[in-house]
């Protein structure tokens, strides 16, 4: 039992109401409550001493007090003192509950039945408390008054048993409901602390007033702040008005669902700048203009003359597949994408960096005339982010972390289209967007596993199609094995989105004929037996990792069995170190060859590499010919084969390709790790001078990082930092300090670096 004991104090009342909806330090409470600072300073004093709030730190100014469960519990018995004082059972028919509190826009209110909230229509009325008898109500009964809404600020309805003075459960709702019932119902109350939205001072309901319930189907208007904006982001609480901000919205969303499921329902009439899988759509081409802006940030002091001769060069080298320096750089920036003249709404951000994704916000504020809608997922937000988040064509920046000048916060639930908005005030607002399974017009099967983004539906309907299939699949978020033995008779794809993970092996031995391999990535192949994962190795290369490692875990399984298949023969060519017996599988590794520089590699000068090179021209150009003498064999070879294979070799053609532009050339472009090949060659800086001829590339980067090992030894000095490895050049020294264990470089020079270090 809680005994009703009310709070005297004004200010500590309105402080402890206040902190219950989060922390903060006594200036905001002065601001927030209209208290002077001295009276605050006073009150929050006797609430520590009496153990209702803390500070975070008690010895640094300015640090937020908030409420301890002392606090909360003294909150509560107020709260429950003003309902005995104010509550004669029964409550007058049809009454939903009273007013206990009101301080301003704050509500303290007392319900008899559970609300319908968190989001409550309250009337601009009271009820007769003089009726008898229950009204008969039409559902327009709402209509022929005002009504206003409010929020819940607590997260549940805390009910209690009047009789008993202790917490209870919600009543069980009875409808309809005679007056002897009504009458006679258990005297239960739960008691919502709200907050009213909009305007205030003109609600004319008083403390002690009962109201009724709103109807349903009517919706009273929200405030002009929340109606006369540009974009509709969902509807007020769960089925009510639609909500449409009056500037932008930072929406802190972490989860793809989240931020597809919002940035489709906002897509019409506005420019949206996100991945284009996140609207269900495969890769858009871009705005060729965009590259003006890119240029800017490549060359900020060029004048604009300067940038427009850039920029149609650029045009012609793109359109001409043209490489260079620069187009490289837009390959970096922008891999794999298409131009055009103009954009159907859709700026698509798939795929490029930090630099790209600027240029292409850049370009939406420079050129759209609507609402710019931006995921922006590159990290610490830049100034650009802020002059976005000041302009008034700004209706949503999606950025799970940092902070903005806007002044509503969106913020997901653990429930899929479920949000909630949070306005000036620490007013929040529960939105609700849309997620019944109607399949979108504008979606499109998913063409991998990578695209398929997951609902967060436990249960869907079956599927009319294969359409609706693939889009009621993909709702799932853990599946449904039940739906998928359903559909996987005639929409085997869908029903393998739809399987459980637990299930995955199974399924798939019944329809992985049926569907693309490469939709095996959902699963853990590790599930799968010897045979499945055999078949997929031949496609996958995961699959084929762990082929290899269980020949190696359990070699004499596989030996002992007729080799049928040329992966199983790929992993047993690779684990030649685990297996002692002797096995033929070349001719089966033929007729499909797998992995074919590794095998190379691996068995190199071992019984039967005569009959393996002739599963590669280059290879077997390599173990036939000995005396290679023209220069595009050697570029062949030096492109398709490990250097492992071709070291003794290297300074002899490295000399001979550079020595021809066509070879310097196609050196530049070849990624071979210069260093590690030529560390110990009887080789002189000058007869690698013609590198500073070679345009730009991987293979120049690597073979100006001999050039400097070797100067440096030569002048017995330290090498300068270099460009493919920092240590790279001290791989031409006798002695090496200690490379680092991390590394972030090129993985073979750091690994030949420890080797050096060990001798």
């Amino acid at each position: 039992m809680v005994r009703g004991n009310r709070i005297r104090s004004t200010y500590q009342r309105k402080i402890l109401d206040w902190l219950a909806d989060g922390g903060g330090t006594v200036t905001e409470v002065s601001r927030e409550l209209r208290i002077r600072i001295p009276h605050v300073s006073s009150a929050l004093r006797k609430l520590r001493e009496s153990g209702d709030v803390v500070r975070d730190d008690t010895k640094k100014r300015g640090s937020k007090y908030r409420l301890t469960s002392t606090g909360i519990g003294r909150l509560e018995s107020d709260s429950l003192s003003r309902l005995l004082d104010l509550v004669t059972w029964p409550p007058p028919p049809n009454a939903a509950g009273i007013v206990l509190a009101r301080d301003g826009p704050m509500l303290l209110l007392g319900y008899v039945s559970n609300p319908l909230g968190p989001l409550l229509g309250l009337p601009s009325q009271p009820m007769d408390g003089d009726l008898g008898t229950l009204d008969s109500s039409n559902g327009n009964q709402g209509e022929s008054e005002s009504w206003v809404w409010a929020v819940q600020r607590n997260q549940s309805t805390v009910w209690w048993d009047l009789e008993t003075m202790r917490k209870s459960n919600p009543p069980e709702e009875a409808s309809p409901m005679t007056l002897s019932a009504w009458m006679e119902r258990p005297k239960l109350m739960g008691i919502v602390r709200a907050k009213l939205i909009g305007k205030y001072d003109s609600w004319p309901l008083s403390v002690g007033s009962w109201f009724r319930q709103l109807q349903p189907g009517y919706w009273p208007k929200l405030p002009e702040i929340l109606t006369d904006g540009d974009i509709t982001i969902g509807r007020a609480g769960n089925t009510g008005p639609l909500v449409k901000p009056r500037g932008g919205i930072h929406a802190r969303l972490g989860k793809r669902s989240d931020r597809s499921l919002l940035l489709n329902f906002l897509a019409p009439n506005s420019l949206t700048i996100a991945d284009s899988d996140l609207l269900s759509k495969s890769k858009i081409p871009l705005p060729k203009s965009i590259l003006r802006f890119w240029l800017q940030s490549i060359h900020p002091r060029l004048n604009q003359k300067s940038i427009q001769a850039k920029y149609e060069r650029l045009l012609t080298d793109v359109e001409n597949f043209s490489s260079n320096a620069l187009t490289r750089k837009l390959l970096n920036d922008f891999p794999g994408r298409n131009w055009t003249d103009s954009h159907s709404g859709i700026l698509d951000t798939s795929s490029v960096s930090k630099r790209g994704a600027e240029a292409i916000l850049s370009y939406a504020m420079e050129t759209s005339d609507v609402t710019i809608n931006l995921d922006w997922r590159w990290g610490q937000s830049t100034e650009l982010i802020s002059r976005f988040s000041d302009d008034n064509r700004c209706g949503l920046l999606i950025e799970e972390s940092g902070s903005s000048n806007l002044s509503f916060i969106l913020s997901a639930s653990n429930e899929l289209g479920k949000y909630s908005l949070e306005m000036p005030g620490r007013l929040h607002l529960p939105i609700s967007v849309n997620t019944n399974s109607v399949v979108p017009k504008d979606w499109a099967f998913p063409k991998n596993p990578q695209d398929v983004v997951r609902g967060n539906s436990s249960r869907v309907s079956d599927a009319d199609d294969e359409y609706d299939a693939m889009w009621k699949a993909c709702e799932l978020v853990d599946g449904d094995d039940v739906w998928a033995d359903r559909h996987e008779g005639k929409y085997p794809l869908a029903a393998w989105i739809a399987t459980t993970k637990q299930s995955h092996a199974s399924r798939w031995r019944r329809i992985g004929q049926r569907i693309d391999p490469i939709w095996a990535k959902l699963a853990d192949l590790n599930s799968f037996d010897d045979s499945d994962l055999s078949d997929l190795a031949l496609f996958d290369d995961y699959a084929m990792d762990i082929l290899i490692d269980r020949v190696r875990e359990n070699p004499m399984k596989v030996i002992s069995s007729e080799i049928k298949n040329s992966a199983v023969a790929t992993a047993i060519l690779l684990s030649n170190a685990w297996i002692r017996e002797e096995i033929d599988v070349i001719d089966r590794w033929l007729e499909n060859p797998l992995r074919v520089s590794e095998v190379m590699r691996v068995n190199w000068g071992l019984e039967g590499i005569d009959r393996l090179v002739s599963a590669c021209p280059h290879h077997k150009m390599l173990f036939e010919n000995q005396n290679i003498t023209d220069r595009i064999s050697m570029l062949a070879i030096m492109e398709d084969v490990h250097y492992s294979l071709w070291e003794n070799n290297s300074v002899d053609w490295l000399l001979v390709c550079l020595s021809s532009t066509t070879g310097r050339a196609a050196m530049a472009s070849l990624e071979i790790p210069w260093p590690i090949i030529l560390q110990n060659k009887n080789l002189k800086s000058e007869e690698l001078k013609m590198v500073h001829h070679m345009p730009e590339g991987e293979g120049r980067l690597s073979l100006l990082d001999v050039i400097e090992g070797l100067e440096s030894a030569e002048a017995n000095r330290p090498p300068k930092m270099g460009l493919t490895h920092p240590m790279a050049g001290w791989l031409f020294h006798e002695n090496i300090p200690l490379p680092p264990l991390e590394n972030s470089h090129n993985k073979e020079i750091h690994i030949a670096l420890h080797r050096r270090f060990q001798q």
